[in-house]
């Protein structure tokens, strides 16, 4: 009987082996094993759209007519990441060294059409900054995916006005996730409700999703799927140079998926989709002559892809 070749024998093995990881999976949680002095490497794309739409109005004689407007802004940048696995502790929390270069931006360009506003543009080349100036950091991360010690910088990836998107920022751009607690279990999504009281309690309310799919064979892998959706009432503020004026609550509304492709052989991210909007909606008061109350509102939206390097 001819012999297999060493290379065609590990082919087969690894099609053998994967399904047996698959079966180990369904019967305890997935949880990241790091090897210390490894190296990560990956490519990183995020794309950014800003949209802000209301309404301005003109009266001319008895009559006041409405013109509704929309202005955009939109901005991409690419980086590598490189993660270092400088130590390992006893409870497998590993200490990570991770720089961030060759970066290309495309976020600065002036704008073109009719509804394009430069000073939305400045503030997305104004993030796309913050992401460039983040280059090297150091920080720790734990067996099922939390992080310990980040820096402040990557705690405002959106700016110090914008705390909720800055919290989703500091996870998806990390090539890394938290991993659920609870065993694989293909074919079950499991939700959950997260917030006890109504979102004119001014805290968010909604629910998270979270699905395990089949991945490839080769490598071994399996597709984890996590959607969030949540909404809440922001109190009214006082507007800007006036003390007895407040502008009105505004309805908020968060939703965020991530689809992610883990290695079954240490949970380590072989690829990833994160997507994420964020929406304000105003109402103001009803305008003499107007059939509907003027609305305004604004919406972020951000794209993140993740691809492991050779």
């Amino acid at each position: 009987m001819r012999k297999l070749s060493r290379p065609a024998a590990l082919f087969f093995f690894a099609l053998a082996f994967a399904p047996f990881c698959a079966l180990l999976a369904e019967e305890k949680p997935l949880t990241r094993t790091f090897v210390s002095g490894s190296e990560e490497r990956y490519q990183i794309t995020a794309t950014i759209r800003v949209e802000t739409h209301g309404v301005s109005t003109e009266k001319i004689g008895e009559k006041t007519y409405v013109n509704p407007f929309t202005h955009e802004a939109t901005g991409q940048l690419s980086w590598r990441s490189v993660r270092k696995i400088n130590a390992v502790a006893p409870e497998s929390a590993a200490a990570i060294e991770e720089s961030l270069d060759q970066f290309h931006a495309s976020c600065s360009e002036p704008p073109q059409g009719p509804t394009a506003d430069v000073d939305l543009q400045n503030s997305v080349q104004e993030i796309c900054s913050r992401w460039q100036n983040l280059s090297h950091m150091t920080y720790q991360e734990e067996s099922h995916g939390q992080f310990r010690g980040m820096p402040d910088a990557a705690n405002q990836l959106a700016g110090p006005d914008s705390p909720f998107v800055s919290l989703w920022l500091r996870r998806a751009l990390r090539p890394s996730v938290v991993l659920p607690k609870t065993a694989i279990h293909f074919g079950s999504p499991a939700s959950h409700s997260s917030g006890a009281n109504t979102p004119e309690s001014g805290k968010p309310v909604g629910s998270e999703t979270i699905e395990w799919m089949e991945g490839r064979a080769d490598p071994p892998s399996v597709i984890l799927h996590i959607t969030q959706s949540l909404s809440w009432i922001e109190k009214s503020r006082r507007s800007a140079g006036q003390s007895n004026s407040a502008l009105p609550p505004a309805r908020i509304t968060f939703y965020a998926d991530a689809l992610n492709t883990l290695s079954l052989l240490d949970a380590s991210i072989l690829s990833g989709s994160r997507s994420a909007s964020y929406e304000t909606r105003q109402a103001l008061d009803p305008i003499p002559g107007l059939p509907d109350a003027p609305e305004f509102g604004s919406k972020l939206t951000i794209t993140v892809t993740l691809l492991r390097l050779p």
